[in-house]
C-alpha cells in the first residue's frame, strides 16, 4: 500500500513481570497468571489461533492497558512483557504465521503483517467500505494471508437476545468473500464469494492449499465447516448435519488433515453433547461424549484434549486422555477458571504445541471486570488430577 503505516514510540518497550503463581485450589495443578494489571483487559489470541513462538519461549496476548488493544508478548522464563505493537488504532483478528516471526491482524480497515523480531509493520491490504474482516489466517508456507469479509448490514452488534442477532444475520444473507492476500505484496485473490454470512477462516498447518472457512448462523440451521482448496478453488462441506444436529467451533489439529469441533444432537434444551475429530475429505469422522454445548475444544492429537468445562456445573478447564483400547478415559478437571456466564470472560483454553501447558483467559481475579492470561501445567500422569463425573446443570 501506498501510506506507509508507522509504529508509535512504546513499541519494544519492555514491562516488567506481572505473573502469580500458584496451586489450583481444585485440582493441585501448577497455575501461572502471566498478566496481572487491574486496569487492563488482557487476553490470548483465539483458542484456533498458534499463541507461542520463538520456540515455546514466549506467549502472544492482546492488551489494552494503553487505552486502545494492541499486541504484546510474554517471555514465558523471565514473565518479561514486551510491546510489540504501538498502531493508530486497535488491532484485532490475531494469529500468527507458523513458518516464520510473523503477525497477522487488522488495525482498522488494513490487514497488517508483523515482523515479530524487527516489529516492522506492514499493510497488506485495505478492506472497502461496509464490510467487516474475520480472524487472519497464514497458510503454511508462509506465502498468503487469508480472511473473510461480510458485508455489515447495521444489525451489528450484540442485541439483548445474541442467538436472534445471529440469527436475523443470517437470515438477511449478507455478501461474503473468502480472499487470500500475498504476504510479499500483491493483489488479493478471491476464491469464494457468495450472498452467505461467511466467517472464521483457519489455515491448515502443514497443507499451504488447504483451509477452513465456515457458514455462520445459528449452528442448528447451518451446515457450517467448510474446507477450501486456494488452488483449484474446489470448497466442500465437512461433517454436515442431520436435522437434530450441529456443529461448529471447529480448528485443526496438528497433522493439518484433521479437523476438530464440537456440537450436539437433539435440541438446546435437550441436548446430547458431543466433541470429534474428522479428516479434511470428510473420512474417518469420530465422536465421543461432552459434558456441555457451551464450551471449546482444542487438540494436537487424538492423544490429549483439552475442553473449556462449562459455566453449567463445570467451570474448569477439562482434560481427556486417549485410552489404548480406542476411547478416552473419564475426563480430569486441570484449573479452576470460574467462568459463570456467556457474558462472561470465555476461557479458549489451547494446549501448547508440545502438550505440556494450556493458556486460558478468566476473570476469576477481577470479579467479573476484564480479563487476565493464565497458564497452566498438565501434569505428565493425569492420575494426579481429580476426576469429572458429572453432568452440566
Amino acid at each position: 500500500m501506498a501510506d506507509e503505516l508507522r509504529q508509535g514510540t512504546n513499541a519494544g518497550r519492555t514491562l516488567p513481570p506481572e505473573r502469580e503463581r500458584y496451586a489450583d485450589p481444585e485440582t493441585g495443578a501448577r497455575v501461572t497468571r502471566v498478566t496481572n494489571d487491574s486496569d487492563a483487559d488482557s487476553r490470548h489470541l483465539y483458542f484456533t489461533e498458534p499463541g507461542w513462538y520463538d520456540g515455546g519461549r514466549k506467549l502472544l496476548v492482546r492488551s489494552d492497558r494503553d487505552g486502545t488493544q494492541q499486541l504484546y508478548s510474554i517471555a514465558l522464563e523471565s514473565g518479561e512483557i514486551t510491546q510489540l505493537t504501538d498502531l493508530p488504532a486497535a488491532i484485532s483478528g490475531v494469529t500468527r504465521v507458523a513458518t516464520q516471526p510473523t503477525a497477522l491482524f487488522w488495525c482498522d480497515t488494513r490487514l497488517v503483517a508483523l515482523d515479530l523480531e524487527s516489529l516492522e509493520a506492514t499493510s497488506l491490504y485495505e478492506r472497502p467500505d461496509g464490510y467487516a474482516g474475520s480472524i487472519a489466517a497464514g497458510t503454511a508456507d508462509g506465502e498468503r494471508a487469508v480472511v473473510v469479509l461480510s458485508a455489515e448490514l447495521g444489525i451489528e452488534g450484540r442485541d439483548e437476545v445474541r442467538e436472534q442477532w445471529i440469527a436475523d444475520r443470517m437470515d438477511t444473507g449478507p455478501h461474503s468473500m473468502v480472499l487470500s492476500v500475498p504476504l510479499e505484496g500483491g493483489e488479493p485473490t478471491v476464491h469464494v464469494e457468495a450472498d452467505r454470512w461467511l466467517n472464521h477462516v483457519n489455515a491448515s498447518p502443514t497443507r499451504p492449499e488447504l483451509v477452513t472457512y465456515c457458514e455462520e448462523g445459528t449452528w442448528e440451521d447451518v451446515d457450517r465447516i467448510r474446507v477450501l482448496n486456494l488452488e483449484t478453488d474446489e470448497t466442500w462441506s465437512v461433517r454436515p448435519t442431520d436435522e437434530d444436529e450441529a456443529v461448529g467451533h471447529e480448528y485443526w489439529l496438528a497433522d493439518g488433515e484433521t479437523i476438530g469441533y464440537h456440537g450436539w444432537r437433539g435440541s438446546r434444551d435437550d441436548p446430547a453433547a458431543f466433541f470429534g475429530h474428522v479428516r479434511y475429505d470428510d473420512t474417518d469422522r469420530r465422536e465421543w461424549p461432552a459434558p456441555d454445548i457451551y464450551t471449546h475444544f482444542h487438540s494436537n492429537s487424538r492423544e490429549l484434549v483439552v475442553g473449556d468445562g462449562t459455566y453449567r456445573g463445570a467451570p474448569f478447564d477439562l482434560l481427556w486422555e486417549w485410552d489404548d483400547t480406542g476411547g478416552y478415559r473419564t475426563p480430569r478437571k486441570l484449573a479452576s477458571h470460574g467462568w459463570s456466564g456467556d457474558d462472561d470472560v470465555h476461557p479458549h483454553s489451547r494446549l501448547s504445541s508440545d502438550g505440556n501447558s494450556v493458556v486460558f483467559d478468566s476473570s476469576r481475579a477481577r470479579d467479573g471486570d476484564g480479563s487476565d492470561v493464565y497458564l497452566v501445567d498438565v501434569p505428565a500422569d493425569l492420575d494426579e488430577l481429580p476426576r469429572f463425573d458429572g453432568v452440566a446443570e
